[in-house]
């Protein structure tokens, strides 16, 4: 007998996620109004703004090309991340998982890699329909997760 599919969900732009680089912006303002040597608050700016601009071009906007814009969690906890490159990345779901109200973090240890790919979704991104069953699948597949990893 055969379990469900996967499932699988395309990623959309993200105006909450935008809201985020709002906030890097605003600390590299506070930062520039800060006292201290010029050159090291520039530096700071600088690179606070690039940071936000890596930001807005993989969470919000996801057109850069290690953008993740795709992802397919089977029952078995085998996930896969698709980026805008057209790589696919496949792992492992993580028991660290977080499911919230305004943000849900899947975490996949990709195979042959020793860290995990962690992302952030927002509500704004997929339907709710496709938020409500991608909760209910990490939340099923972290608690398998959980309790392999335990000790007996």
């Amino acid at each position: 007998m055969r379990g469900p599919p996967p499932l699988h969900i395309d990623l959309r732009r993200s105006p909450i996620a935008a809201v985020v680089v709002i906030a890097f912006l605003a600390t590299a303002t506070l930062l520039a109004l800060l006292p201290g040597f010029a050159w090291l608050r520039g530096a700071a700016v600088v690179a606070i703004g690039a940071y936000a601009m890596r930001t807005l071009r993989v969470a919000a906007l996801r057109t850069a090309k290690g953008a993740i814009v795709g992802v397919e969690v089977s029952p078995d906890g085998r996930a896969a991340l698709l980026e805008r490159s057209g790589a696919r990345r496949e792992g492992r779901v993580q028991p660290e998982c977080y499911l919230g109200t305004w943000l849900t973090t899947p975490v996949v240890r990709i195979d042959a890699e020793h860290w995990s790919q962690a992302m952030a979704i927002h509500p704004d991104m997929l339907s709710a329909e496709e938020l409500r069953r991608l909760r209910i699948l990490l939340r099923v597949v972290g608690s398998k997760s959980q309790r392999r990893a335990e000790p007996p």
